[in-house]
């Protein structure tokens, strides 16, 4: 499982919780800031969205596309495509399978979103 909070340790990249108004989290390029009031999940969801942004060299806002494709890229480093077959026919809520795949259902949607044609089709054959 990929751990967000290993990468800033890692690189000493400084992590500030307080609480933030509208936001989950963002960068200024060289620190990372998350609300106070996240779940485990929740910072663990957003501070890998903020790792990204700071890979990319992003430190202010960002437009809606590139910020779709950070989102892509998070749920795709957060949930390999194998645990998602690995749960096809569970029956599970979407809630669900993201607590036992240990995401958001905001992230666990993005990666159903962005999945390949390759991915829709292994997950049709594993469930069928």
């Amino acid at each position: 499982m990929f751990d967000p909070w290993a990468i800033t340790h890692e690189r000493g990249i400084e992590v500030i919780r307080l609480p933030l108004r509208h936001l989950s989290g963002y960068t200024d390029g060289r620190r990372i800031w998350l609300d106070q009031h996240l779940t485990a999940t929740e910072a663990r969801c957003t501070l890998t969205h903020e790792l990204i942004h700071l890979a990319r060299g992003h430190d202010q806002h960002q437009p809606p596309a590139v910020e779709d494709r950070v989102r892509a890229d998070t749920a795709r480093l957060l949930v390999p495509w194998a645990a998602i077959t690995a749960h096809a026919g569970s029956q599970l809520s979407p809630w669900h399978l993201a607590h036992e795949l240990g995401v958001t259902e905001r992230v666990l949607a993005d990666r159903l979103q962005h999945a390949s044609a390759a991915e829709i089709a292994e997950l049709r054959r594993v469930g069928s």
